[in-house]
């Protein structure tokens, strides 16, 4: 078993489909699909312009945004769950490569991951609107002070679509959970059922 930190090896023919399956999907999400990009530093070039130094993707809104679909993708695709210190590492093209087929090879490591990324979600289904709720509250002491009805009707409408947009992006993510865990409970069903 090969230490903490390291990938097994896989055989070429593996590794250069899932490279290619890899490449197709980040085409699909970046920003500038079929500019030119290094292999080395692939999640940088998810923006336009790339993170001008490292590995990881521009530490921005839109950045964050195409990382996160270009990881979600992934995950459904291959019926993979990444742990968090893997969404936070940056990957270079064979890198990544080498990590997906890791876990596929190992579907209950991703079933157990899934099923954590589940509950996880459905707590910050009812504490993230909450904390965000409480946190912008000073539109709701802005609302009730405000002399005229429009600003208090203003003041009050921010709060509420705030705490709407945070509500609906909790469930959104339980959604996304619900699925990944799905696809990769049947194929470790699959899995099981071939081994025996």
């Amino acid at each position: 078993m090969p230490s903490r930190g390291t990938l097994p090896r896989y055989s070429g023919a593996v590794v250069r489909a899932m490279r290619d399956r890899l490449l197709s999907i980040f085409e699909q999400v970046r920003q500038s699909p079929r500019a030119p990009f290094e292999p080395e530093r692939l999640l940088a070039f998810l923006t336009d312009p790339p993170a001008p130094e490292g590995r990881r993707v521009a530490d921005t809104f839109a950045g964050r945004r195409r990382f996160v679909r270009f990881m979600n993708t992934i995950q459904l695709e291959s019926q993979i769950c990444f742990t968090l210190e893997e969404w936070d590492r940056g990957f270079s093209l064979e890198e990544l490569a080498r990590l997906v087929a890791a876990k596929i090879a190992k579907p209950d490591q991703g079933l157990r991951l899934a099923k954590q990324r589940l509950d996880q979600a459905r707590k910050r289904r009812v504490v993230d609107p909450m904390k965000f709720g409480l946190l912008t509250s000073p539109f709701l002491v802005l609302a009730g002070s405000a002399d005229s009805w429009p600003a208090r009707i203003a003041f009050a409408l921010v709060w509420a679509g705030i705490v709407g947009a945070v509500a609906a992006f909790s469930f959104s993510e339980v959604r996304y959970s619900r699925e990944l865990l799905s696809r990769i409970a049947a194929r470790a069903e699959q899995e099981r059922v071939a081994g025996n």
